[in-house]
């Protein structure tokens, strides 16, 4: 009896959360290639992402009038599959890491949704740079469907590797990212790098 209740208890999980896409995860999502570029830039990256964010949980639409919370970090989801986007185009990338004196900062945008009844995600994104000073590099942003039914418990990732994979094309072939590489990512002042980090908020602690 126990064994039957195990196996409906597991059906009833599959048909609430859909069916598995096969998308491709963020480790074999290529950037477009960068015209005289030959990737990764050699430059540090820190992903800032607030406290807030990190914590998180994704929602879903099980009915026309009802949510619920599930208990997918999808800030961290998001955060862990830029790290893995961005480590394509940069030489160095970590999370709330300031200790690798970055030269750009990114903040990352991003919120995912789903309903019971379609099956399907659908998530915008976006990326936003700035030299670790705080000279704006440019905001990127994207929203990306699923063009067909998805299990949310496994391709909030995935989903979000193809709704960043613009973004990052954008920033990669920017003209002040262009311009930051010609004069070879010089360190940032240290005291304004300090000051405009600063202003981001609390860092908090990645893992």
């Amino acid at each position: 009896m126990a064994g039957r209740n195990w196996i409906g208890a597991a059906l009833a999980a599959l048909l609430v959360a859909g069916c598995s896409s096969g998308l491709p995860p963020a480790a074999q999502v290529e950037p477009a290639p960068v015209a005289g570029v030959a990737l990764p830039f050699n430059a540090r990256v820190m992903i800032f992402m607030g406290e807030n964010d990190l914590k998180r949980k994704m929602s879903i639409q099980i009915s026309r009038y009802q949510s619920e919370e599930t208990k997918i970090l999808d800030g961290r989801v998001l955060a862990e599959t830029a790290e893995t986007m961005l480590s394509k185009g940069f030489k160095q990338v970590a999370v709330n890491d300031a200790s690798i004196r970055p030269h750009i900062v990114v903040r990352l945008t991003g919120r995912p949704s789903w309903t019971k009844q379609d099956a399907t995600l659908k998530l915008g994104c976006g990326i936003d740079a700035w030299t670790a000073d705080g000279i704006p590099l440019g905001n990127f942003v994207a929203r990306w469907d699923s063009p067909m039914k998805t299990d949310y418990l496994s391709d909030v990732g995935p989903g979000y590797a193809q709704c960043l994979k613009k973004p990052l094309d954008e920033l990669l072939s920017s003209p002040n990212l262009a311009r930051l590489a010609g004069a070879g990512f010089r360190d940032p002042n240290p005291k304004a790098a300090e000051e405009w980090m600063r202003a981001l908020g609390p860092i908090p602690a990645w893992k």
